[in-house]
């Protein structure tokens, strides 16, 4: 059984077709790239397996279970969860605290209980605590936990969101193009901790621009082109697919057939 089974997924805005048939199935523990030009479909994709885009037609299953049309948070309690581009971290609040939030919602108690002090709640609070402070150190970020979010670095921000993202304590996690805007050492600091979290024994789907990262750490890759899936397979193959290169760079043998 896939962890992960999405069939004929397709989703229109206003008659614009973004995602046409797109099937998708992962396997548990496998680490799957997927890749196209901008607008593609690639982060729409990811939006409609999270619960953010409902789809016009297909079928999605966790680990069999059927998860299409749930909340994201109801998608998210059954395991499968993601990281955004644009960061949707709590400026104001610390790095710990933003992972802390992630953290309590796995917890038991409410927030009433933490009002009134009960039991449980306490329980669940420190409990809450204790995964946050796992999470910060897996992504390297123990040392900053106090400092706040909106002070990291972009690169540590980057790391954050990904800390947030463990503690829902994800068996898939869908990485949304993580390395955009950072620098060639903080690339490689990141593919370090994607590789740390896939050894730990997470599943993951990476959507990334950069296709040397996604090459470098991804066996198996995913092509997008205008909603359609036009490659799937093991990376060099799909990366040197004529479909997939025509796609990032037009033509090639018509353009120089247009100069000769």
């Amino acid at each position: 059984m896939k962890l992960l089974q999405a069939s004929g997924i397709s989703l229109a805005f206003k008659g614009v077709r973004a995602l046409d048939n797109v099937d998708l199935a992962i396997d548990q523990g496998e680490l799957v790239g997927i890749i196209g030009p901008n607008g593609s479909g690639k982060s729409t994709l990811f939006n409609v397996l999270s619960g953010i885009y409902r789809c016009d037609a297909g079928t999605i299953h966790l680990d069999g279970a059927p998860i299409g049309g749930l909340a994201p948070s109801r998608i998210a309690q059954r395991g499968l969860v993601r990281t955004f581009q644009n960061k949707r971290l709590f400026g104001s609040m610390s790095v710990l605290e933003n992972v802390l939030v992630a953290a309590l919602k796995s917890q038991a108690g409410s927030p009433l209980g933490d009002v009134f002090g009960l039991t449980r709640s306490k329980q669940g609070m420190s409990r809450g605590l204790e995964l946050a402070r796992r999470c910060l150190d897996r992504v390297n970020l123990s040392s900053l936990a106090a400092v706040q979010a909106r002070d990291l670095p972009y690169g540590a921000q980057n790391r954050l969101e990904i800390a947030r993202a463990l503690a829902l304590e994800p068996r898939l996690l869908l990485l949304d193009e993580p390395a955009a805007g950072l620098n060639p050492a903080e690339r490689g600091e990141l593919r370090g901790l994607i590789e740390k979290v896939h050894s730990d024994g997470v599943t993951i789907v990476l959507v990334e621009h950069d296709v040397r990262m996604v090459t470098g750490l991804c066996r198996r890759v995913l092509a997008l082109d205008h909603g359609v899936k036009i490659a799937d397979g093991p990376s060099e193959e799909v990366v040197n697919n004529p479909q997939v290169l025509e796609a990032y760079f037009g033509d090639v043998q018509s353009e120089e057939a247009s100069h000769a």
